[in-house]
């Protein structure tokens, strides 16, 4: 027992660090292309990419249809398994996009954008991208073999930077940003077929699908909520508002969604399959996932407390002073973004648990309540929009931890005690970078000194408080 503990911990732990690697350096190196093409490109070519991205991520999750976690879930699975998942997500991707080649002339007629037509025909072909490596996908993470991941997707970033890059400088508008994540799924799916080694077999079992659907459906339908209420803002923007506030907010929202959302996604990717692996040892269970919330909310909350506060001078020093109007969605969003770590921790324990009743459940009445606040606070502006979401994302929270007390005991007291250390450091930390912002000093001066400083009274007042969150994070580093 003690050398399975040992053998999980050790992949827990290098999971993490090539999940979190692979994350780090493949944003970091978009984000620099962001900046780039931010500089080369109009707000609203963001806006409309933002827009079209929404019938795409929506047209994933039906491809996957949940049967990616559902084969993680499984405890055993076989090559009838894999190859009917396959077949059945390539012939649910075909149609998908046969409907959207169809209707891409009402949706430009909708929003009134007849460029949405081309854009959103040639954009699609993505679907069927994704469908050729979900299975493989699900299979990597299904053995932790995150590695792999890290050189798939650092690949496929770098090449589809430098495609976006080269076609923005010779002036393809808002095409550059097509070409570019077309590229980053073609390479992506060169680079699974390669590497993972799996290849589909001609056998296909209505039953197995059938039972991998029973457990995978719940899922769909609670992954289809999230990506409507995620992609809420875009639907609802580019159609009261204009494309141009569309891409204000799209890129406002875009550092601390790579900083904050990412490394939620990566442990989110790695605590899935390694709590399933012990979903019949609550107490171990129950163990991890306190570990794992303390540690979140110690790295999420820091970040969050340098972001908001140097949020104007970040805008204006990598973007220029023509996205000042993407400031305020900024800091709003960093609040949003201090739940959303929780939110698919709580999504993780029930479905590692095999619980995939609940998580409808709870997905499907905090998406309700969260669609119908962010709707009506439209008609209000934009702005107060925006800071419905994270209201919606706080009661998120608050349900889905409701099924969790019931479930592992983890009571509400105890979810306190484990975040409550790093936000008292975190507002502390928040307090003084704020101070270090309103002094009259250059942007690039105020983001050193207050990235410096603001570090430095966190991680001081975490290594003379003792914080366990700090120990956890030198073991990880060591390992």
């Amino acid at each position: 027992m003690v050398h399975k503990n040992n053998t999980l911990k050790s992949k827990v732990v290098a999971g993490l660090f090539w999940q979190y690697f692979q994350k780090i350096s493949s944003h970091t190196v978009s984000f620099i292309v962001s900046i780039i093409l931010a500089r080369l490109l109009l707000p609203s070519d963001f806006g409309l990419i933002a827009l079209i991205s929404v019938f795409i991520v929506i047209s994933n999750v039906f491809i996957d249809s949940g049967f990616g976690n559902a084969l993680i879930q499984k405890k055993d699975i076989d090559e009838i398994d894999t190859s009917s998942v396959f077949i059945t997500n390539l012939s649910i991707s075909i149609i998908l996009y046969l409907v959207i080649f169809v209707c891409s002339p009402w949706v430009a007629e909708f929003y009134q954008q007849d460029l949405l037509c081309p854009l959103l025909r040639v954009l699609s072909l993505q679907i069927i991208l994704m469908s050729l490596c979900c299975v493989q996908n699900a299979m990597l993470i299904r053995n932790m073999k995150f590695k792999i991941n890290f050189y798939v997707n650092l690949s496929a970033v770098v090449l589809s930077s430098f495609v976006g890059i080269t076609c923005a400088y010779n002036g393809q508008g808002v095409w550059s940003i097509v070409y570019s994540q077309l590229t980053m799924q073609t390479v992506n799916l060169i680079g699974y077929w390669i590497l993972v080694g799996w290849r589909p077999k001609c056998v296909y079992s209505f039953t197995r699908i059938k039972s991998l659907f029973g457990y995978g459906s719940r899922i769909l339908g609670g992954s289809l909520l999230n990506v409507v209420y995620n992609n809420l803002y875009n639907l609802i923007i580019g159609k009261r508002y204009s494309s141009a506030e569309l891409g204000f907010y799209n890129r406002g929202q875009l550092i601390p969604t790579i900083i904050v959302d990412n490394a939620a996604n990566t442990i989110n990717s790695v605590m899935f399959p390694a709590l399933a692996k012990i979903q019949d040892d609550l107490p171990r269970f129950l163990s991890v996932v306190r570990r794992m919330v303390s540690m979140v909310a110690f790295i999420v909350f820091w970040v969050v407390a340098i972001l908001f506060p140097l949020s104007n001078s970040i805008v204006e020093v990598l973007l220029t002073s023509k996205w000042l109007p993407a400031v305020p969605f900024m800091q709003i969003v960093c609040v949003t973004v201090c739940f959303t770590p929780f939110v698919l921790i709580n999504s993780a324990i029930l479905t590692a648990l095999g619980d995939s009743k609940k998580y409808l459940r709870a997905a499907i009445i905090s998406k309700i309540l969260a669609i119908i606040l962010i709707c009506a606070a439209s008609f209000v502006n934009v702005y107060f929009m925006v800071s419905m979401g994270c209201v919606a994302a706080a009661l998120n929270v608050f349900i889905m931890g409701w099924w969790n007390n019931s479930m592992i005991k983890y009571t509400w007291s105890d979810f306190i005690k484990d975040i409550s250390p790093s936000f008292i450091l975190a507002t502390i930390t928040l307090l003084i970078v704020l101070l270090i912002a309103q002094l009259h000093l250059s942007n690039l001066l105020i983001l050193s000194l207050g990235g410096a400083i603001g570090s430095t009274v966190y991680f001081g007042l975490a290594y003379i408080f003792r914080f366990k969150s700090l120990q956890m994070l030198k073991e990880i580093r060591k390992k």
